[in-house]
């Protein structure tokens, strides 16, 4: 996810708090929708995407998918250009890169080694990884905790180590992903994120003390994963979940190629009027942000880890070991994310509790177990935090069927 660390991500929550809570609030007061049809649901669900393309301007193209999790229901859809180089039109079908959502498969990925007794979330992650590269990675105030720090840290974002993505250097002022800006066409190497965080930039507090995300645990955790399988990341998808899964348009970008060919190049990514999308392909984003897929790959993948078809239950329930990441509305487990508004608040915009993850080009990936509906998708903007909220918000409402308007009483 993209914030500026010391402020950003605390303004980016706000904005969510204030434009979800109180917007949702005023506009969806008294209306306890639907018993809708399957046409009705279809004509909404295109109307919410294509409304959202066309009255804002910083949306260039829009995905989204639905699926209720008892199959009753399925539906996905598009709007916009995906390229605008050859002004190629959105497609459900689209892929997208799906940034920080790949967190959620790295994790996965880790659960299924434990699960296996390939390894124990209590280990260090000395155990694992060379010596020279994570000797220094947290030295806090005088103290070496690299040696401390465990898989389940860094799972959880509680190891204290910096985020070589989103934190400013003392050194250039600067943070990544301002220099991937700068220099679009630099290729950068998973070994130099890390070193950034370990040589550049200081730990927030000693391991297992508090929360705080950094893109950094998860680079750490696919080097894990490497190590322990004696293959490369992108294989090991491969094998845990994409083929498994038929997952033949979701790969890891840089490292590997959908299992369908040709397939469609992903859709552009902008940042305010600019689009970065080669930035996407720089090799840098890795375990923590590489893979690309689509909307509805996305819930077959979720679904199935759901399901208990990737891990068992019992190891998904370890993954929602929540803590406060810094809201109480947004929690944080092992490779989780956790969205839930206050009681009377969600009583009041039939907003329920929603898991999974997002990601910072505006991708999103949840599911409301009091609906039992999945929601995917994206809207290829980098910064724009509360809009795929808002768009969830509009589907939760249109599949919320306790009751009805006021006008129908």
């Amino acid at each position: 996810m993209l914030f500026d660390k010391t402020k950003g991500i605390k303004i980016a929550l706000i904005i969510i708090i204030v434009i979800v809570i109180v917007v949702a609030g005023l506009f969806l007061t008294g209306l306890k929708c639907s018993n809708l049809s399957s046409n009705d649901l279809n004509l909404k669900l295109e109307r919410s995407v294509s409304e959202l393309e066309e009255k804002d301007k910083s949306v260039r193209n829009c995905v989204l998918a639905v699926t209720k999790g008892d199959g009753s229901y399925s539906w996905a859809g598009a709007a916009g250009i995906a390229n605008q180089e050859g002004q190629v039109p959105m497609t459900k079908d689209t892929p997208i890169y799906i940034a920080s959502i790949t967190k959620l498969y790295t994790a996965t990925a880790i659960m299924k080694l434990y699960e296996e007794g390939a390894l124990s979330l209590d280990d260090p992650i000395s155990k694992y990884l060379p010596t020279d590269l994570i000797r220094g990675i947290h030295v806090y105030k005088e103290k070496d905790y690299s040696n401390e720090i465990t898989i389940k840290h860094l799972l959880s974002h509680t190891s204290g180590i910096a985020d070589y993505y989103e934190e400013k250097s003392s050194k250039d002022g600067k943070n990544l992903f301002e220099l991937f800006l700068e220099e679009p066409e630099r290729s950068w190497t998973v070994d130099e994120t890390i070193a950034r965080a370990r040589d550049d930039l200081e730990p927030h507090f000693p391991p297992g003390t508090d929360a705080f995300y950094s893109d950094t645990n998860f680079q750490l955790l696919g080097m894990i994963i490497e190590n322990v399988t004696h293959k490369p990341l992108h294989i090991v998808y491969e094998d845990f979940f994409f083929r498994p899964l038929g997952l033949k348009h979701t790969w890891l970008i840089g490292y590997s190629e959908p299992q369908v060919a040709p397939s469609a190049a992903p859709a552009d990514i902008f940042y305010r009027d600019i689009i970065i999308t080669n930035t996407r392909s720089n090799g840098a984003y890795w375990a923590d942000g590489g893979i690309v897929s689509t909307a509805e790959e996305m819930i077959i993948f979720l679904k199935a880890l759901n399901e208990g078809k990737i891990i068992s239950r019992d190891t998904l329930e370890l993954m929602h070991d929540w803590h406060k990441l810094y809201f109480p509305i947004l929690q944080y487990g092992y490779g989780t994310m956790y969205f839930k508004l206050p009681w009377l608040m969600s009583k009041v915009t039939k907003i329920t509790p929603l898991w999974g993850h997002s990601g910072s080009t505006g991708s999103f990936l949840y599911y409301s177990e009091d609906l039992n509906l999945y929601m995917a998708g994206s809207i290829n903007n980098v910064g724009s935090n509360s809009k795929p909220f808002i768009l969830m918000r509009d589907v939760m409402k249109l599949f919320n069927t306790e009751c009805k308007s006021d006008k129908n009483k």
